[in-house]
């Protein structure tokens, strides 16, 4: 039983070694969007977000426009 213990004490410690090693780094900073293949998708995205806001201003000027004349004497 005590043959045992030291067996597993001791294939412990090269995990707790290579535990401690992996923890102690530090993550790098992820490089700019323009230096990855990402690049052109990030391009699309932008573009995508500009029609999506030109849609909901539109919608905006119409919902607007149908209360209005909806409730002509509110004004």
């Amino acid at each position: 039983m005590n043959k045992s213990r030291r067996v597993s004490a001791a294939s412990l410690v090269p995990l707790v070694l290579v535990l401690a090693a992996c923890g102690s780094r530090q993550p790098e900073a992820p490089p700019p969007l323009e230096d990855t293949v990402f690049e052109d998708m990030a391009g699309v995205m932008d573009e995508a977000r500009g029609v999506e806001a030109t849609l909901q201003q539109r919608k905006d000027n119409l919902d607007r426009t149908l209360q209005e004349n909806e409730n002509p004497a509110a004004d």
